[in-house]
């Protein structure tokens, strides 16, 4: 408990910086500086959604409904104006147009109409009306106001790693993997309605141990001509419906992200460089199959609940009919500071592992634009593997520096401990526990394209276990 006071201690100076300098003006402000539009430099965005759009916006303005799933796709094409200028109902719906532009790095100057449509309309301007089958032009770019229209598109990932082993009598000093490789597809059947799917390559195929008795039970001679890692099981990874109905609301079901590893795998950022701590040291997967709901109280506070099997996307439900029940909750009380807490429940009815897992954990990270990023998260699973009296626990922290738009430095510290069972049948897993250290630099070669060359090492609390040195060249393309 010391160490996650000192943690926030730490990172509470934070609070006090804000992230993203954008020029906000009041609606009377923005009359005037409209008069000098010019569409060549600088683009109007409404971020309504179009029903609200047709009742009347801002000349000259487009739509962009900032909580479209393809909100990041559309604003792409706006990069290359001097200014953007954005405005909503009130401010919450520019606001996340705001954040989406920080996503893309657009460069340019932000300005954020904050009365928004009320405030336009209290100074008794005039609002521009458009008929749905109306076709409107804006300097050389022709955009047409209609309904919706289903589209799609496909998703691609895969990174890699060349390995130098540089530990103490290491066996293997050289190695390559694949960290994982996806190809899958979204597409947005309706306003409401999406669905994606994702097949998922990442385990080499492996043919352990052979053995071959006769009647008698005497082992007979055998060969085994297969190679090991051969081949890669492909798995189905994701595979999900998600219901939509507004920006409150969002549900989904079928093989579904986790949310708790999701956050902190975005948060971090360099998952094709090492997995976040739940996923290296607990073995959560990304996805599990169940339902999700997704519930934002403001721009402030969001609450997710979720209903899964509890063993990934890997299996279905176990003999015993066991699920695991999880909630978290999101609390964002600045632009740029992210904090999350959340809890898991995992029953179980198998009379070899009967202890119900629970898991506790926090999570806290703050982003300065794209100077740097620090975070932190710390975790305790209670009866790890549904094994009783058998806690891991521990914390990872890291922060990241952008030296320019392509490259920035990283560096992580992990912690992990564990209780101390009477059961030596469990006290093997306890060999695994200690201290991690990852640091390195991250480039971006062009977009879609990471390349790192890093430095991992793992110090075990076991001292008959050498201290373990990776220097590693990883890389990840996407689409």
């Amino acid at each position: 408990m010391k160490k996650i006071i000192v943690f926030f201690f730490i990172i509470y100076p934070f609070y006090l910086i804000q992230s993203q300098e954008i020029k906000r003006v009041t609606s009377l402000e923005a009359n005037l500086l409209l008069k000098d539009y010019n569409s060549n430099a600088m683009v109007i965005i409404d971020g309504r959604d179009s029903a609200k759009f047709y009742t009347g916006h801002l000349k000259g303005a487009i739509y962009i409904d900032a909580f479209d799933s393809l909100a990041l796709k559309s604003l792409n094409r706006y990069l290359d104006k001097e200014m953007i200028f954005v405005y909503c109902t009130t401010n919450n719906r520019s606001t996340l147009i705001i954040e989406r532009l920080e996503q893309l790095n657009y460069h340019g100057q932000i300005v954020n109409m904050t009365d928004g449509v009320t405030g336009w309309k209290q100074n008794g301007y005039d609002l521009e009306l458009m008929p749905v089958n109306v076709l409107h032009q804006q300097g050389s770019d022709e955009k047409q106001v209609k309904p919706f229209e289903p589209q799609g598109k496909l998703i691609i990932q895969v990174f890699g790693n060349f390995d130098y082993n540089a530990t103490q009598d290491a066996q293997k000093q050289y190695g390559f993997w694949f960290g994982r490789a996806h190809f899958g597809y979204e597409y947005q059947f309706s306003k409401h309605f999406s669905g994606k799917i994702i097949i998922d390559a990442g385990r080499p195929t492996s043919v352990g141990q052979i053995e071959v008795r006769d009647t008698t039970g005497l082992n007979l001679n055998t060969s085994n001509a297969s190679k090991e890692g051969s081949y890669y099981t492909m798995t189905l990874k994701f595979a999900s419906l998600e219901w939509n109905p507004n920006e409150h609301i969002k549900i989904q079901a079928g093989g579904v992200l986790q949310n708790h590893y999701m956050t902190q795998e975005r948060f971090w950022g360099y998952r094709y460089v090492a997995p976040t701590f739940q996923d290296k040291y607990y073995g959560i997967p990304s996805s599990d199959l169940g339902i999700i709901g997704y519930f934002k109280i403001n721009d402030q506070l969001g609450v997710d609940v979720a209903l899964t099997n509890g063993e990934g996307f890997r299996f279905d439900q176990d003999a015993y009919g066991d699920v695991k029940i999880a909630t978290g909750v999101d609390y964002c009380p600045i632009r740029g500071l992210q904090t999350r807490f959340y809890y898991d429940y995992t029953q179980s009815n198998n009379p070899l592992k009967p202890a119900n897992q629970q898991l506790f954990s926090v999570f806290a990270g703050y982003k300065l634009k794209d100077k740097f990023r620090v975070g932190g998260e710390f975790n305790y699973r209670m009866n790890h593997l549904n094994v009783a009296n058998h806690d891991l626990f521990g914390y990872s922290v890291f922060g990241t520096y952008g030296v320019n738009k392509r490259m920035e430095l990283f560096a992580r510290f992990d912690y992990l401990q564990a209780n101390t069972l009477n059961n030596n049948l469990h006290n093997w897993y306890f060999q695994n526990t200690g201290k991690a250290y990852i640091s390195g630099i991250h480039y971006k070669a062009t977009d879609g394209v990471n390349i790192s060359l890093n430095y991992q090492g793992w110090q075990p609390d076991d001292t008959s276990i050498n201290f373990q040195h990776h220097i590693v060249l990883s890389f990840e393309y996407k689409l």
